[in-house]
């Protein structure tokens, strides 16, 4: 239970929750570590837990009728995925979540969350905030797909991705994230080959390295400063 007790303290959706509350609530709640590529659960499969991402990154994906995959998103460190908090009883699954690289989770039954949530309103709130940030995100990804060029929607992923990774990737960037150019062409609304176009331009800039398998970003002020968000630094004469 110690090492329950360590990852639990270290879990920002839960610092609110004390460890003697959060195992009052949730007793079965355990770790879980995964190896890379690890399968945590398929669409269709039924579901009765709510996961927390405590290190790594999960890659949430659909498939079409004709067995097609399609990467919906990727998660890190803090974020909940699995059945919904909504629906205490057993759920089908609308998608699969696949461990990119290797990955440690937090595996609580949605009936003992429940109840968790009941009694404290804090983790409550903490949960109403990253669902609302999802909502944001999810109409800002709706807006690029209306309104803005391949390019601008892939840097305004590269960033949304990059929100969560703070330490540098053993490759010397800012930021690793592990998806391959078709799952961030997936997530973009393009096609690979598109997508490996500008890729290939960026990383000619500076701006990112990458491989089939993941993509560093080198510093996120310079995808800012792509987007506009932030002002070129002054030209040096």
């Amino acid at each position: 239970m110690t090492n329950l007790a360590n990852d639990v303290a270290m879990c920002t959706l839960l610092a609110e929750a004390p460890l003697p509350v959060f195992q009052q609530h949730c007793p079965s709640a355990d770790i879980e570590s995964f190896a890379q590529d690890s399968v945590i659960y398929q669409q269709g499969q039924r579901l009765e837990y709510l996961y927390c991402v405590l290190d790594g990154q999960i890659k949430v994906a659909r498939l079409s009728r004709d067995g097609a995959e399609f990467t919906t998103g990727l998660l890190t460190n803090g974020e909940l995925f699995g059945a919904p908090i909504h629906d205490p009883a057993a759920f089908q699954a609308v998608e699969s979540a696949t461990v990119k690289g290797a990955a440690k989770v937090l595996r609580i039954r949605v009936n003992e969350f429940r109840t968790l949530l009941l009694h404290q309103p804090a983790v409550g709130l903490r949960v109403v905030e990253q669902l609302d940030r999802r909502r944001l995100q999810m109409e800002r990804r709706l807006e690029c797909f209306a309104f803005a060029r391949t390019e601008s929607r892939l840097v305004e992923t590269l960033r949304e991705l990059s929100g969560g990774f703070e330490a540098r990737c053993e490759h010397g960037f800012g930021q690793h994230i592990q998806l391959s150019q078709q799952e961030l062409a997936d997530l973009v609304g393009a096609t690979r080959p598109v997508v490996s176009t500008i890729l290939n331009r960026l990383r000619k800039e500076g701006v990112l390295g990458y491989t089939r398998e993941y993509v560093c970003i080198r510093g996120i002020e310079a995808i800012e400063q792509m987007l506009g968000l932030v002002p070129h630094p002054p030209t040096v004469r």
